[in-house]
């Protein structure tokens, strides 16, 4: 427990004041984080419109330009831009479409923000009502100035109502084929970009009827949040650590300042450090869970060995396993494909095993599996059906990701850091003999049960 101060030494003048300034900020600091998060949820919409209202140059354009005899005209009226479309189906896909340019430039309108876009359409017309909307993106190194064509087209097709709105998330945008055969653009350019959006088409369908078609547009909106989520996280994560930091670094100023009006209350002033940093390990104590993976850490496990009895009942076997060349997915992917490794690798062992068995991450790339109630045969094979789940899983690295393994069985008369050790002495044995196995130490009496005249040393199987 934390150091109590003794009741027969009176606080220093003025001590609590830090401590009250701090629960008043941490206090107004959860306000504003509940606050934000609901706004954020249910608010903090940013709309950016294309309507005859938002005042935004647009034209009605058919398709001449590509060689077809569709015609368009626009008109206004009651606040409502209207195309009548004569279709012809001259080429193979005829089209007449409302164009939006958002800039006379190449610098274009950054969307890579917004979440969706909805459009606010009536449409009458022959046949099924279909529209394409294209968003045109300006890239660097890929779209060259003056030439529309090579500017990047992301389009989406979907069905309209007669009359309503519809909705639709930027992330179901695809970058249009017939542009990147155009292009001949390299795969890694080939992705959707929308951050810098120079012109928006809304276009007929690829397959719908000639004929006329007359398309009333109250609007398009692109709907996004003013702050995005995973900024919104990042500011209110560095507020708190802000203010985590700042308990005890007031605390220590306010130490500092009763040191210096009087030499007599160095007892206590030690006995507070003291209580601060009891209190402190008493709370790194109660996380036992690795923020990366979910898995325990070797604190949970001490936890759950101490805290279930079950857990130490007989037989019980430990299972040592890591991944296999994990330095080289660092080395080529990236730390963040690493870590992004390292959580798929703990989610799939973790599906693989029994709610009772624990899994804990040792360090590293290094896992611990302690099952309760299994002979070592029975944690290889588990080991062996782990080994063979994570060589057919599908991996961020786009090649497959192996793992070895180290089985120890716990003999009576040790303790789990002696099949800790046994198993990660096979680990490595594994790793010597090339990777990507199994192997299991027998423990001495054991093996010498099964094989008179056996080594005297640990076996590996």
């Amino acid at each position: 427990m934390p150091a109590k101060l003794s009741r027969e030494t009176p606080p220093p003048s003025g001590s609590p004041r830090a401590p009250v300034v701090m629960r008043y900020a941490t206090a107004v600091l959860m306000a504003l984080t509940i606050g934000l998060l609901t706004w954020h949820h249910f608010g903090m919409e940013r709309v950016v419109e294309f309507s005859a209202a938002s005042k935004r140059p647009v034209e009605a354009l058919g398709d001449a330009i590509i060689g077809g005899s569709s015609v368009a005209m626009l008109e206004r009226k009651d606040g409502v831009l209207r195309m009548r479309c004569h279709l012809t189906r001259k080429i193979e896909w005829p089209s007449c479409k409302f164009l939006f340019p958002t800039t006379r430039t190449n610098d274009g309108l950054d969307l890579s923000a917004f979440e969706s876009v909805s459009l606010d359409v009536r449409y009458a017309g022959p046949g099924p009502h279909a529209m394409r909307l294209m968003l045109a993106n300006f890239e660097p190194g890929v779209s060259s100035p003056g030439d529309w064509m090579s500017q990047k087209v992301n389009e989406v097709e979907l069905k309209v109502p007669d009359r309503g709105s519809v909705r639709v998330p930027l992330n179901v945008f695809r970058t249009a084929g017939w542009w990147l055969d155009y292009k001949q653009v390299p795969l890694e350019n080939s992705g959707v970009r929308l951050d810098n959006v120079t012109r928006i088409e809304l276009m007929t369908g690829a397959l719908n009827q000639a004929g006329e078609h007359v398309v009333d547009l109250h609007a398009i909106r692109f709907h996004g949040k003013w702050i995005g989520q995973d900024r919104l996280y990042l500011l209110l994560m560095g507020a708190w650590i802000l203010c985590a930091v700042s308990w005890p670094l007031m605390a220590s100023l306010q130490l500092r300042r009763q040191l210096r009006h009087s030499s007599k209350r160095l007892s206590l002033l030690s006995d507070v450090n003291r209580a601060l940093q009891l209190e402190a390990r008493e709370l790194a104590e109660q996380v036992n869970t690795d923020p990366l993976t979910g898995a325990l850490n070797r604190q949970g496990l001490r936890a759950a060995l101490m805290g279930t009895p079950a857990m130490l009942a007989t037989p019980m076997s430990v299972v040592f396993t890591d991944v296999d060349h994990f330095k080289r997915i660092n080395d080529q992917h990236g730390h963040d494909t690493g870590d992004a490794v390292l959580r798929q690798f703990a989610a799939e062992i973790t599906a693989g095993i029994r709610s009772n068995d624990k899994l804990v991450r040792w360090g590293g790339e290094e896992f611990l599996i302690v099952c309760a109630g299994t002979s070592a045969e029975q944690a290889r094979v588990l080991a062996e059906k782990l080994r063979t789940g994570l060589k057919n899983a599908s991996w961020s690295t786009g090649s497959g990701i192996t793992a070895s393994f180290g089985v120890a069985e716990l003999n009576p008369n040790d303790d789990i850091g002696d099949a800790i050790t046994r198993a990660d002495e096979a680990l490595y044995a594994a790793k010597r003999a090339g990777r990507d196995r199994v192997m299991v130490d027998v423990s001495t009496h054991r093996h010498a049960a099964k094989e008179p005249g056996g080594p005297n040393s640990h076996g590996l199987t």
